[in-house]
């Protein structure tokens, strides 16, 4: 069986890209695996790619690896996506690397050994459909979506990511501060069937497959990637204090242990949600990714994703379980 690793040469900064390819080759070449090697060339090249190669196998199996961060594994995962013979894997060297946090002994996800060894299991994704980036289109999202206050900090903590010696958890802590002084929410229409769970502005709204967000924070600690359902997290419209004194319960993840934490947010698990913008278009985060939409349905599919575990990390756990280690940006 061949494996393809999809480089994102400008992930982590492009910091150790060249070394990191040496050691593809060297840990490919010392186990006598069959590899290619691709080094995405702009945005949106590794779903290209990845659906190219997907047609190009007529069934074989294989194994994509996305090597970057969530972006870079949202890409592979849309371009793979329907070929069952595909398993999609994660070396995280990106600045975010939200999704393997979901999985314990996290640091794994970068020892090429233990990816070579693993083995893939089923993970739940999220699909979405609408008019999204211009276009109508169905996609899928393999972590978490952001609206809201979330989404303007992932859009400027993208920005922040560029610049020299800011890591991913410091550059989303920073547009936190940033986006605090506006408090800019946002103002929606959000129905599950008959169901309106919002009809006006909140600060922001989070539908969740995984835990993680912005480099770390543990911001929806219920949800499981195995499941069946995703989690709605909705934060109401709070003053700036309560924001403040709540925030960093919400980052460690346990926010939700706060007595009368249900009157600021609202939790709720779903399998299908409905989202019309109250303006034209909103900005929708996919997987720390920024889009314009306009009106967008989501859900969930249930095993929807072979998902490529490596060895030293194979005891899957759900997010109530999760081994919370250091993890390097």
């Amino acid at each position: 069986m061949i494996s393809y690793f999809f480089v994102n040469p400008v992930a982590g900064q492009g910091k150790g890209i060249e070394r990191f390819i040496a050691d593809i080759k060297a840990s490919a070449e010392a186990l006598s695996m069959q590899y290619e090697i691709y080094i995405t060339k702009a945005e949106g090249d590794g779903e290209t790619a990845a659906r190219r190669i997907s047609q190009e196998l007529q069934g074989k199996e294989a194994r994509f690896y996305a090597c970057g961060g969530d972006g870079t594994l949202n890409e592979v995962i849309n371009g793979s996506f329907g070929f069952d013979n595909i398993a999609v894997g994660c070396v995280p060297i990106g600045t975010g690397n939200d999704f393997v946090r979901n999985f314990p002994e996290a640091g794994s996800f970068l020892d090429l050994k233990a990816q070579f060894e693993g083995a893939d299991t089923q993970v739940d994704l999220m699909r979405y459909s609408g008019v999204i980036a211009g276009k109508a289109q169905t996609r899928y999202c393999a972590n978490m979506f952001n609206i809201g206050f979330d989404c303007n900090v992932a859009e400027l903590a993208g920005r922040l990511k560029k610049k020299p010696m800011i890591s991913g958890s410091m550059a989303y802590l920073l547009a936190v501060l940033g986006m605090f002084i506006k408090k800019k929410g946002i103002c929606l229409h959000l129905t599950e069937r008959d169901a309106v769970h919002i009809d006006g502005e909140v600060l922001l709204c989070a539908i969740a497959n995984g835990s993680f967000c912005g480099g770390g924070l543990k911001t929806s600690p219920q949800s499981a990637l195995t499941d069946g359902v995703f989690d709605l997290n909705i934060i109401h419209d709070v003053s700036r204090l309560k924001f403040l004194k709540l925030f960093p319960s919400y980052m460690k993840g346990n926010h939700l242990e706060i007595p009368g934490i249900e009157e600021v947010i609202t939790v709720k698990q779903c399998t299908a949600l409905k989202i019309s913008p109250m303006a034209q278009n909103f900005i929708l985060c996919a997987d720390g990714e920024i889009q314009v939409a306009g009106e967008v349905e989501f859900s969930i599919v249930p095993n929807g994703l072979r998902f490529i575990v490596p060895k030293a990390a194979m005891v899957f756990a759900s997010s109530r379980q999760t081994h919370e280690k250091a993890f390097r940006n």
